[in-house]
């Protein structure tokens, strides 16, 4: 109900809701806890240092290494942060089309690619900065993480490019909320604007979310340019949320939550839940589940177009699939 008050973000700080429930029965249930034979699978490749592969690191010193994340092109390639092999794949229909090499004096763990081509690096552990690099792997600039806005560079989980709307730009991602780094040139943001979530893709409204209990997550969507008026839409879901993967929305309003779950027998389930802009449930997309070891930081993205991309490791090898909602087909 509208005047609902909830403290989000900050002490002190409160945050207009409305406030809806959906039960767990909305969402369809998996009979296998694993949907990757719905994907369609975009790039298969083998393992290795060589052309076209991608690199994992399987050291016993170590903690088991896989490609860390990937990102969406402007015409749909898929660049992919092979860091194993201090490198950046593109590929596109299958086939790779670009190599771009990254800096080997930092430890790599998110990628966002930018404007013409360029591409923006996240090192939060050793140089703890964020690297912008043109098309060819050159180096453009290299920005501190820590500053205004944030106190320790290891609270930095991502970045990403915010490409439209009055706020554009190279944003840092600590999970509840964002600090813009830079512009889309790359040129540092000296007042580090911070907003309480992630913004959609048209840059007016913010989202973020945060588990309630062991099967319910809440979503919160701001009004229109209206950063502190929030709609709270609960979600009751089957199976035990451990993670919350991703939160996004597409450019039609849709509402996209991906989260790793563990189903009645303590099976791991990753699956996308999927509510229109007043919280109905419109359907739900399990995804695949691996055995492999191997770390990957960011394995889901949800394009602006609401298509749904997992890259993964298995035993054939390294594969990126897309998923689409059940009855909406490829947009």
């Amino acid at each position: 109900m509208l005047g609902k008050v909830l403290p989000l973000v900050a002490t002190g700080v409160l945050w207009v809701c409305e406030s809806t429930l959906q039960p767990g029965v909305a969402w369809a249930k998996s009979s296998t806890g694993n949907g990757c034979g719905s994907g369609t699978e975009l790039v298969r490749v083998g393992i290795g240092g060589s052309h076209g592969q991608v690199g994992i690191s399987t050291a016993r010193e170590a903690n088991p290494e896989g490609p860390m994340s990937f990102d969406l092109g402007e015409k749909g390639e898929i660049y992919v942060l092979d860091q194993v092999n201090n490198r950046i794949q593109v590929f596109l229909h299958n086939s790779l089309v670009q190599r771009i090499p990254i800096p080997g004096d930092g430890v790599f763990m998110d990628v966002a690619v930018l404007p013409g081509g360029k591409v923006a690096l996240l090192d939060n552990l050793v140089k703890k900065a964020l690297y912008v690099l043109d098309s060819g792997g050159r180096v453009l600039g290299v920005l501190p993480l820590s500053g205004r806005g944030i106190p320790l560079a290891e609270e930095v989980v991502g970045i990403y490019a915010q490409l439209q709307g009055k706020w554009g730009g190279i944003w840092a991602d600590l999970g509840d909320r964002s600090v813009r780094l830079a512009g889309l040139d790359g040129s540092p943001d000296l007042q580090r604007v911070s907003v309480p979530g992630r913004f959609s893709p048209d840059g007016k409204r913010v989202l973020r979310a945060e588990r309630l209990g062991d099967k319910t997550v809440a979503v919160y969507r701001s009004e229109e340019e209206k950063f502190s008026q929030w709609r709270e839409h609960v979600l009751s879901l089957e199976g035990f949320v451990e993670s919350i993967w991703e939160l996004r929305e597409d450019s039609a309003g849709r509402i996209f939550l991906a989260l790793g779950l563990l189903d009645e027998k303590d099976s791991p389930v990753n699956a996308v839940v999927v509510v229109d802009p007043g919280g109905k449930p419109l359907g739900r997309v399990d995804l695949c589940v691996t055995d492999m070891p191997h770390e990957i930081h960011r394995s889901i993205r949800i394009s602006p177009q609401g298509e749904i991309f997992q890259m993964g490791l298995d035993k054939g090898g390294f594969f990126l699939k897309r998923f689409s909602v059940a009855g909406q087909g490829r947009k």
